[in-house]
């Protein structure tokens, strides 16, 4: 099983929780809104412009693949430390095969990769590190993003 995120934190010194919030997005007309929102807010003032693009992009991305591949999300819940952010989505689908583990890209291309195969590999590539999780009355999908040097 992957790590979870307070294992990271504590094992990389990551700093204490400063925030964690966890948005409930069942009922949201337009819910990779509400989480983009919600995740530049929280990260603000935490990491740089750059950093917090990533994450609101990744969480938009887990979002959008909840509401196409698994009835809708659950929740959003988000965890900021002094040094990282843990961005997650929690849905209801059980299927954690359905999520490519390893999503590759020998070219480096995005144009290599079929459309509907992108988003993965764009939460690969702009997270520190991320996994998925199978929980009791579904799955969760998380991202871990380290700050980079001058963040604050």
């Amino acid at each position: 099983m992957p790590p979870t995120a307070v294992d990271l934190v504590h094992h990389r010194g990551f700093g204490k929780l400063v925030d964690h919030r966890d948005i409930n997005l069942t009922n949201h007309v337009a819910p990779q809104g509400v989480a983009r929102v919600e995740v530049r807010t929280a990260l603000n003032g935490w990491f740089n412009a750059e950093r917090i693009d990533d994450a609101v992009l990744v969480a938009d991305e887990l979002v959008g693949n909840a509401l196409k591949h698994a009835g809708g999300p659950v929740s959003l819940i988000l965890d900021i430390y002094e040094q990282c952010a843990v961005v997650a989505v929690a849905d209801r689908d059980t299927d954690i095969d359905a999520v490519p583990v390893s999503p590759s890209n020998p070219s480096n291309d995005l144009d290599d990769i079929p459309e509907d195969g992108r988003g993965m590999f764009l939460v690969a590539l702009l997270s520190t590190a991320w996994w998925v999780e199978k929980m009791e009355a579904g799955k969760v999908v998380t991202a871990f993003f380290a700050s980079s040097t001058g963040d604050h």
